[in-house]
């Protein structure tokens, strides 16, 4: 490698390879991180993201290859890049029983930061995480979104030139997000680079590039922008008030793979000028009226899952197994009315009242102790409501717990599988758990092991198997007794975005045939595919509709902006105009956030208002938009 390019970057990696015995983690990388950008490892669970992480962090030693850290040759000179950088793995790295302040002081001691500098580096810190009023807490009273804050500002004391973050935003609700994200882009500015890794694809948005990682290799590395353009087929949405029945349709008659998102229908089309009138036909004929149907804006996970489905045109096709679920056809599966839970003087749950009616995918979303724990264990019969009442699958959850009970299926995000048992053994714990008989638990346990696509897996470890197949393997413990309604929290959470589709493929053909599925969640991609969203904050349901409803009815409008460097001053002086709520910068283009106008906003208003802007387009919010609109203003109220 010629050490003369190495001032151009602050990150250069060059056939990098780890070898875990015969498990290849990271197979011959190539990396070039520009000094000053955020650089994102985006991939799912096992990709190889922490591994790369770790070894430019001198943690793992590489089977070959090169890695330099700002001018650093990370195996010969581990002093110099211990200097250079800033790392926040994925656990906590806090001392619990130790205040924020004391966790700061501490980390600054251990990097030798020098009392003064120590001073105005911690206060700036605390200003710009807003944790100056929490400097005194312990950090283990402190929410999730709030300790991520301080591990990054502690990771960030002794003014690193590389900050490399591991997954910081994971379990993290939007809002924290959001303010994670504006610390980084203000040390962006200062000249830092950034490099974040990150399962979730909306999260490449926000990033100056990012490399797509799979199996340990990168298969894709460019800007958000230019790898949209790289999609060979042109993503498309349909708009019917018969959903359920345009899938089958589209999907068994058609010959068409669709994904449900909301209301609407996505699916991949080669020439939809044509293919469009021609789908639009064929569900006329068959009695479906399609209200609407474009071209939509791809979105990174449409990046993803487009190079992915190459990979995977091999994987063999599974015939839907039919699910058969208890109860009548239409009316509700859960109504909630007037619902109060409080715990001493603190009110968790403030009269709140919904209906889910059968089949629907309900995404219930919020904010850490927005509430929705509560609700849900209030529904699972898990703690009794302080005032109000709560029907399950046709059951009061008073008067009948135990039938409730038998009515629900729960998965939860971190433990409902025993890694140490095999697959078949899981499926007859569970079984046995809701009191399946011999021939029954074997009847739901090969339906279970058909649908989910798991034949001759059933010795397997769970341990051994990937994500998707643990996720599916969960579901189908979940859902052997075919209960009526399906709880899920956060389902998809590391997993790459094919296996994501077929889990949700999965979630919408149980939809299809009765089973009610409520989702709780703290990421906007797998609230975009809800049916119908319930938005808590501070105990009270603040939103509800569909994900197209939500975004129609927010009061403000959106932009896009694009302006000459330094994005951040823009960000800044947009930011102090009296009609504009809010700003948020995603790579080098700037969201705003505006009341809403009688005139669209144009880029001579802006000019005349002394901002160099170089381009601007108004867009449709997204469900982050939503979340963080409706969680604002119930606070400003």
């Amino acid at each position: 490698m010629e050490l003369t390019g190495l001032k151009d970057y602050a990150v250069l990696v060059e056939s990098l390879t780890k070898k875990f015995g015969r498990v290849t983690a990271v197979d011959d990388l190539n990396l070039k991180v520009k000094r000053g950008e955020i650089f994102g490892l985006l991939g799912s669970d096992g990709a190889g993201k922490t591994t790369t992480l770790q070894m430019l962090c001198g943690i793992l030693a590489p089977s070959s290859g090169l890695m330099f850290v700002d001018n650093f040759n990370v195996e010969v000179e581990p002093d110099g890049v211990r200097s250079a950088i800033g790392y926040m793995s994925q656990d906590f790295t806090l001392y619990l029983d130790m205040t924020v302040e004391e966790n700061i002081d501490f980390m600054a001691d251990l990097r030798g930061v020098p009392e003064a500098d120590r001073q105005r580096q911690k206060e700036r810190l605390l200003l710009f995480s807003r944790m100056e009023p929490f400097r005194h807490r312990r950090a283990a009273e402190l929410s999730g979104g709030m300790k991520k804050k301080l591990a990054l500002s502690c990771a960030l004391i002794h003014l690193p030139s590389v900050l490399i973050l591991d997954e910081p935003t994971t379990a993290v609700d939007p809002l924290s997000r959001t303010e994670l994200w504006k610390i980084l882009y203000e040390f962006i500015d200062q000249g830092i680079t950034v490099i974040i890794s990150t399962p979730y694809m909306d999260e490449a948005e926000r990033c100056h590039r990012v490399a797509l990682m799979q199996e340990g290799k990168v298969i894709a590395c460019d800007t958000p922008a230019n790898l949209k353009k790289q999609i060979k087929r042109k993503v498309c949405t349909i708009k019917t008030d018969m959903i359920n029945r345009a899938c089958r349709v589209l999907r068994d008659e058609l010959s068409t793979p669709v994904q449900i998102y909301g209301d609407c229908i996505r699916l991949f089309l080669d020439t939809p000028e044509k293919d469009l009138a021609i789908i639009e036909a064929g569900l006329i004929a068959r009695g479906i009226m399609v209200e609407d149907y474009f071209e939509t804006t791809p979105t990174m996970d449409d990046v993803f899952v487009s190079l992915l489905q190459e990979q995977d045109k091999q994987r063999p096709k599974k015939d839907w197994v039919p699910f058969a679920c208890p109860g009548e056809s239409g009316g509700s599966s859960i109504a909630v009315f007037s619902l109060i839970k409080k715990f001493g003087n603190f009110t968790a749950v403030n009269d709140v009242n919904f209906e889910v009616a059968r089949g629907t995918v309900f995404g219930l979303l919020g904010p850490n102790g927005a509430g929705k724990t509560t609700v849900i264990k209030i529904l699972c019969g898990l703690t009794p409501p302080t005032s109000g009442r709560a029907e399950v699958g046709g059951f009061d959850i008073a008067t009948n717990p135990r039938q409730v009970k038998k009515s629900i299926g729960y998965m939860s995000q971190l433990f409902s599988l025993y890694p140490d048992l095999t697959v078949g053994q899981n499926l007859d714990f569970y079984g046995s758990v809701y009191g399946l008989g011999g021939k029954e638990k074997r009847k739901k346990k090969d339906w279970v092991v058909d649908f989910a696509g798991l034949q001759g897996k059933e010795k397997y470890l769970t341990s051994e198997l990937a994500g998707g197949w643990k996720q599916k393997l969960a579901l189908g413990c979940a859902i052997m007794h075919q209960p009526a309604v399906l709880f899920l929290d956060e389902p998809t959470s590391g997993v790459d975005p094919i296996a994501r589709l077929e889990f949700w493929d999965i979630i919408y053909r149980l939809s299809e045939e009765g089973i009610t599925t409520i989702v709780t969640t703290h990421f906007m991609d797998e609230a975009e595919r809800c049916n119908i969203i319930g938005l808590m904050n501070g105990g009270n349901l603040v939103a509800l509709g569909t994900p197209h409803q939500l975004k129609q009815d927010l009061a403000v409008d959106f932009y896009e902006i694009e302006a000459p460097p330094p994005v951040l001053e823009s960000s800044r002086r947009l930011a102090e105009l009296a009609f504009v709520r809010q700003t948020t910068l995603f790579g080098d283009k700037i969201h705003i956030l505006t009341d809403k106008q009688d005139n669209e906003l144009s880029l001579e208003h802006l000019l005349a208002a002394g901002i160099m802007v170089e381009k601007i387009n108004r867009i449709q919010p997204s469900m982050e938009d939503v979340f963080i609109y409706h969680v604002l203003d119930d606070r400003e109220q």
